[in-house]
């Protein structure tokens, strides 16, 4: 009987853990990460579209991107609404992908997906996510929600070497420490601004035009370990 319920407890705690684990995942059954190509989400759609052209559809691509909204059709389905570099998707999850209600706009993800082609068009089918902690994407537009100083190094009090207009774009090329100022919880970036400028500045002030001052979601497991 005691072996009886370790082996049970065993199962339990186990399965405890899985559920944890996955909280910040999800996948479709038979998922394969080898058969997705990297590729931001503009890229992939026209990548797709013109192979659709050519009579080939079912291309797979993973994208790092920011979570920006979902809603629920009402025969069950759930869609997702996605942005990266001037780019959005909005995609249904391919069916069995779990995706928790309370994930906040901007949490950084990388998603897998495909395109079909049901309606006589190409239309993305979500097959996998998971949650990042990365503050921003290197490689990635953003934009400034306020004038920003571009500075040497990683310091308020470094020299100010370029400047950031509010609204303008600049390339994030490097993410460095994670520091809370003004209250928001964000990273240090090296950018490159549109006139040549390399320096570091906040992220917390850039933007790819989701909510900007959400704090990066957490899942409970994670929350737990972090206080």
């Amino acid at each position: 009987m005691k072996k009886l319920f370790l082996i049970l407890a065993a199962f339990v705690l186990s399965s405890l853990a899985f559920a944890q684990a996955s909280a910040r995942s999800g996948f479709a059954d038979g998922f394969s990460i080898d058969r997705y190509e990297k590729k931001t989400l503009g890229d992939a759609y026209e990548t797709a579209q013109r192979s659709y052209e050519r009579g080939i559809c079912g291309e797979h691509f993973k994208s790092y991107c920011h979570f920006i909204s979902q809603f629920d059709w009402s025969n069950g389905g759930t869609q997702g609404r996605f942005y990266c570099d001037d780019s959005s998707l909005a995609g249904d999850f391919t069916k069995g992908v779990p995706f928790p209600k309370d994930i906040p706009p901007f949490t950084s993800l990388i998603i897998y997906y495909h395109f079909e082609a049901p309606y006589y068009a190409i239309f993305p089918y979500i097959d996998g996510w998971r949650v990042l902690d990365d503050i921003r994407f290197e490689g990635q537009k953003y934009i400034a929600t306020d004038a920003l100083r571009i500075r040497k190094s990683p310091s308020l009090s470094a020299e100010q070497v370029g400047r950031l207009s509010k609204d303008e774009r600049a390339t994030v090329i490097e993410v460095g420490e994670k520091v809370t100022i003004d209250g928001i919880e964000s990273a240090w970036v090296k950018v490159r601004a549109k006139d040549g400028a390399e320096g570091w500045c906040f992220a917390g002030y850039l933007t790819d035009g989701t909510e900007y001052r959400e704090k990066p979601w957490k899942s409970a497991e994670k929350a737990e370990k972090t206080k």
